[in-house]
């Protein structure tokens, strides 16, 4: 029996409205790409994850370089402390990384006293450093942590961690600006001492009262000879001048245009004999090229320029009778010399005679007590020479022949000592290669030198006590700490 025509129509209606219907046609798209979006969303957030790690030990390292970089300073203990800065600066852990792998740890450190040429250049490329005191850079790695993923990898055959590090290289510099443009031979180095070990001797002399006071003969190096301790010489720069003229008025101004680095030092050949002439700025004397510079306060004095003159008619002056020392002066005197100097005449024993100085100068059979505490080991009644310098400006006691009476510029400020020469000190005699003219000769330290006396005319040697090394505090001294990788 055949079916009626109405019901076989009815059915075919069904079936084309079927077949055109597309209402939830795009469910298996969606299927599809919601396991695409929630994998690529998964996939980001493990990257951020991996890249906030990263910074994080990045960061870590950087600073971990730069602790241990301040350190640098060219003393014999500087990888010493250099290890101890990095070692002992952080404790903190990284916002990711898996239990107690996310410390950031120190893995290995390594210093150099040279960097590739390149950056693009591996590290090996660089020169190690071969001793403390030719530490410039430090080279930081911390140790790798572990970053469980949030994405399933392992279900298409990959990890489910991943591992990421970081590395960093600092380096130090010390730079003086402002300052003479003088260089010294390591007055407290002896033949057959290394690098270390004279550096060692001026580092123990710069902080020890009792060789603070005494006396030492710096001589200027002609050429003639190989280099001894104590003597001294002249820097050049492209900023100095350099004719003779350039390195008076360079000796004499105030503050210097001119900056110098630790890492290396460029030598001026040559004696220079008129120098004096700057030098004795100091002391208020004006005298050859410096005539004309009584009025002018880039060439002030300093406040206590006591230095066994007699004064005619103010200025200008004339030496007293046995300067600088010999029968004691009756009427006038300056700073004496000391009394023996058994190391080979360049360094005296601190015995000067402070009673004498003492007694012309202020009328008074004996100094405070206050000045005494601190002087030579052997000597201990016996206050360094720039103790009673200081102690004089301290308590007002500059004036007769003590203050300045030629200069005429104004105010006389304290900073800087003008008395304080700021000089470069050169292990010249371990430094082998030192052969004037020279050039990027590494610095020791930059030493505070006290002048004692002015200079006679034709004489060239400067009588000194050694008062410390430069610090940051000095106003001449600055750090240059710097991520170099």
């Amino acid at each position: 029996m055949t079916p009626s025509w109405p019901v076989f129509e009815k059915g075919a209606q069904c079936a084309r409205a079927l077949w055109e219907d597309n209402s939830g046609v795009i469910l298996p798209y969606v299927t599809v790409m919601l396991v695409v979006i929630v994998g690529l969303s998964v996939l980001a957030l493990d990257g951020a994850r991996l890249m906030s790690l990263q910074t994080q030990l990045q960061n870590g390292a950087d600073a971990l370089a730069l602790a241990g970089a301040a350190e640098l300073d060219r003393l014999p203990d500087a990888e010493t402390r250099a290890r101890g800065a990095i070692e002992n600066l952080l404790t903190n852990s990284t916002l990711s990384g898996s239990g107690t792998n996310r410390t950031i740890a120190v893995l290995k450190i390594q210093f150099y006293r040279r960097l590739p040429a390149s950056d693009a250049s591996p590290m090996s490329a660089g020169a190690l450093a071969t001793r403390p005191t030719d530490a410039r850079f430090v080279s930081v790695a911390v140790r790798p942590v572990t970053l469980p993923m949030i994405l399933p990898a392992a279900f298409f055959g990959g990890a489910n961690t991943i591992t990421t590090s970081a590395f960093a290289v600092a380096g130090f510099d010390q730079v003086v600006c402002g300052v003479t443009p003088i260089y010294v031979c390591n007055p407290y180095e002896t033949p057959g001492m290394s690098y270390d070990q004279a550096t060692e001797a001026l580092q123990h002399a710069a902080a020890s009262p009792a060789d603070q006071g005494r006396l030492i003969r710096l001589r200027q190096y002609d050429g003639d000879a190989p280099y001894a301790a104590a003597d001294y010489g002249f820097l050049t720069s492209s900023i100095l001048g350099s004719d003779e003229a350039s390195l008076i008025d360079s000796v004499a101004v105030v503050r210097p245009p001119v900056c110098f680095l630790q890492r290396g030092v460029n030598f001026r050949p040559g004696l220079v004999q008129s120098v004096r002439e700057g030098f004795n700025v100091r002391f208020d004397i004006y005298e050859g090229s410096m005539s004309d510079k009584y009025d002018d306060s880039n060439y002030r004095p300093a406040q206590n320029v006591r230095k066994g003159y007699v004064y005619q008619n103010a200025c200008p002056t004339r030496r007293g009778a046995y300067w600088p020392i010999g029968s004691p002066p009756n009427r006038v005197t300056g700073l004496l010399l000391d009394r023996t100097w058994p190391h080979f005449g360049s360094m005296g024993e601190g015995n000067w005679n402070f009673d004498i100085y003492w007694q012309v100068n202020h009328r008074s059979d004996a100094g405070p007590s206050a000045m005494v505490d601190g002087g030579p080991a052997d000597n201990t009644d016996v206050p360094s020479r720039y103790r009673v310098y200081r102690y004089e400006i301290e308590q007002g006691l500059v004036g007769e022949s003590g203050a300045p009476a030629c200069y005429r510029g104004g105010d006389l400020s304290a900073v800087p000592d003008r008395r304080i020469l700021h000089a470069a000190v050169i292990n010249c005699q371990s430094l082998r290669s030192v052969d004037e003219p020279h050039s990027n000769v590494p610095v020791a330290a930059f030493g505070k030198f006290f002048l004692t006396l002015p200079l006679a005319p034709a004489q060239t040697d400067l009588y000194v006590e050694m008062v410390g090394l430069v610090q940051p505090g000095d106003g001449v001294s600055f750090d240059v700490v710097q991520l170099y990788r």
